[in-house]
Parts: C-alpha cells; sequence; structure tokens
C-alpha cells in the first residue's frame, strides 16, 4: 500500500512544481481581443483616424482598416504587428505597413509604428503613444528595419483604444 501512494505523490509533487511556468500568461494576453482605435497627431488637418486591432494569445496583432488611403495620394496596407512587451500594464507593439501610390499599388516606403501604451479600466481600454518610423523602400529594393539604428520617430502620435470583443 505505502508502495502504490509513492508514485501518487511523487506526480502530484511534480504537477504542483510546473503548474506555475506552465500557467503563466503569454506574452500580451491581457491585450487578447478586438480593439477599436483611435489615433490623433498625425494627419495634417488635426483630425483622427481609426483602426481595428486584433491581438491573438501568442501575441501576434493585426492592425485593420484606418490608413488604407491616406493623405496626399498614399496607401497604407493592412499591418501586421506583434506585443513586443508586456510587464504590468505596460506594454510595447511593434506594427510595419508598407506605404504605396494610392492609384498604382507601387510601394514607395515602410512604415514601422511602435505603440508603447498603458492598459487601463480593467483592461477595457488602454492609451498609448504610437512613434511612427518611415523608411525608404522601393519595388526593387526594400531592406530589413534595423531596429537599433531607428533614431528619432519621424510623428509622434497619441492613441486611444477601446475593447470591442474577446474570444470565448
Amino acid at each position: 500500500m505505502k508502495i502504490s501512494l509513492i508514485p501518487s505523490l511523487i506526480t502530484a509533487l511534480i504537477l504542483l512544481i510546473a503548474s506555475p511556468s506552465l500557467a503563466k500568461d503569454p506574452i500580451g494576453s491581457p491585450l487578447v481581443g478586438t480593439w477599436f482605435l483611435e489615433v490623433s497627431g498625425v494627419a495634417a488637418d488635426g483630425s483622427l483616424y481609426q483602426n481595428i486591432m486584433n491581438v491573438s494569445a501568442d501575441g501576434t496583432a493585426d492592425i485593420v482598416g484606418g490608413w488604407m488611403f491616406g493623405a496626399g495620394g498614399i496607401k497604407f496596407t493592412d499591418s501586421p504587428a506583434s506585443v513586443t512587451k508586456f510587464d504590468g500594464n505596460n506594454f510595447e507593439i511593434t506594427m510595419f505597413a508598407f506605404l504605396a501610390d494610392a492609384k498604382t499599388g507601387v510601394p514607395k516606403g515602410l512604415n514601422m509604428t511602435i505603440y508603447r501604451g498603458e492598459l487601463q479600466s480593467r483592461s477595457r481600454t488602454f492609451e498609448a503613444t504610437a512613434d511612427l518610423y518611415y523608411l525608404p523602400c522601393t519595388i526593387k529594393h526594400c531592406p530589413a528595419p534595423d531596429l537599433a539604428q531607428l533614431g528619432k520617430p519621424a510623428t509622434v502620435a497619441q492613441v486611444q483604444a477601446t475593447r470591442l470583443a474577446m474570444p470565448n
């Protein structure tokens, strides 16, 4: 009888030790869901633009809509993004989008945006600062950005976001 209890106790002990590390939230999990974003400080006329951001449990994100047709005949593509940091309520999201001629679709550049923000009111809203970098890019040559050498952002925007939905 004593011998049969030992394997059960060992199994229970292993599960107890492993549980905290296995139960740890993946990066960005408090951000998981669909968000409505309003961004100010970018449009020349002072207006806001809006878009939708979906964040998955693994920290990947997709920002859709919004800048599809920007000022000056420039088209912005839907934007893949990643939650690159989450610490307490503070987070960082890095996003990329091609800038292209609205009529021809020919790439004119690459937009890289780094959102730095904080979740608020029980994770239903967040505020963020968005540093926008515009990098040279053509149809023949579009180098990957060197994150360590970005320098000063071309634009700094303010972001207000509201959670629209969460997965079940």
